[in-house]
């Protein structure tokens, strides 16, 4: 007795093949025909189709026919997601980004396609749990329909998988606007602070790890870090009131340095990057030099600046 059928369209031997190993490699071991079940493969003029046969007078037959149709569902989900998931997410981005450029459909693209493969850092698992999900709408199908088309299956049915895509793009495109309103941020950041001026010849800022900053004046006097998000920022003929999350960043641009020494250890850090950004040539990086371990020192034992020694020749 024949119990299911799926076919899908392949576009060469090559997925066709896939197709195959997808659910053939879910049978290892199992030894199905002992069972009273057959899977036979077929693949012929660009379609492919896995067809089970059982023998329901077997004894084993009621006890096994529910774990044919998960393996099989598995394997199809295996397929799916190998071959058919990224062009569906591809499509559902061309979609939801129709009167946006290329280049911004392609940012888009960028930012999705890890998430789909390798799944979201503070979500573990995500790619599996979509599998399941996929697994699980594929098995209902198999026990409700037993014979289909594997794409006429995608366009209208297993709707769960598919709003865990969507979910997907949605997350994509939320990370593009977020970049895009961080870049005119930074963008506007940079103009003022390029047209801002300058109130001090020069101040000193020492990195003493992660997002701690000590602000000293030329004659090394500490200056104290501006706790208010709010910076006012001033230019010819304009003066904007912006919300700066880093406090480090909104002290800066209310002392409005003619130049800027930064002292660190790790230039690479993205708060470093940030402030190298948005100062450009106003800053000037040293890596390291005798003066800023005693520096540092004199400012975690509270020594006064007096006691530290000329910092200018940095």
């Amino acid at each position: 007795m024949e119990l299911f059928a799926v076919w899908t369209d392949v576009s060469g031997q090559e997925e066709a093949d896939q197709f195959y190993r997808c659910v053939k490699e879910k049978t290892k071991g199992l030894h199905i025909s002992k069972r009273g079940f057959r899977l036979t493969f077929k693949h012929n003029d660009g379609r492919a189709a896995w067809v089970c046969r059982g023998n329901e007078n077997h004894a084993d037959f009621q006890q096994w026919l529910p774990q044919i149709s998960d393996l099989l569902a598995n394997g199809l989900a295996d397929f799916i997601m190998d071959t058919r998931e990224r062009i569906m997410v591809e499509e559902m981005i061309s979609k939801a980004c129709s009167v946006m450029d290329e280049h911004e459909v392609e940012k888009v693209n960028r930012i999705c396609m890890p998430l789909l493969f390798n799944g979201d850092l503070d979500q573990p698992g995500l790619r599996e749990r979509r599998r399941n999900t996929l697994a699980n709408g594929l098995k209902q199908d198999l026990e409700e329909v037993h014979f289909f088309h594997l794409e006429g299956i995608l366009n209208f049915r297993i709707r769960p998988y598919k709003q865990e895509l969507h979910e997907l793009v949605e997350y994509a495109l939320d990370e593009f606007w977020m970049d895009r309103q961080y870049e005119e941020f930074m963008g506007l950041l940079k103009y003022f602070v390029f047209f801002q001026e300058a109130k001090v010849p020069l101040v000193h800022l020492i990195h003493k790890g992660l997002h701690e900053f000590q602000v000293l004046d030329a004659a090394l006097n500490v200056l104290p870090v501006q706790k208010d998000e709010q910076v006012v920022v001033e230019m010819p003929g304009l003066e904007l009131e912006m919300d700066i999350e880093d406090m480090i960043v909104s002290t800066l641009i209310s002392i409005s340095p003619e130049k800027v020494m930064l002292h660190t250890r790790t230039p690479d850090l993205p708060i470093i990057s940030t402030i190298r950004q948005i100062f450009e040539d106003k800053v000037q990086l040293c890596h390291h030099c005798p003066e800023c371990e005693v520096l540092r020192s004199g400012l975690l034992t509270g020594l006064d600046a007096s006691d530290i020694g000329n910092y200018n020749n940095c």
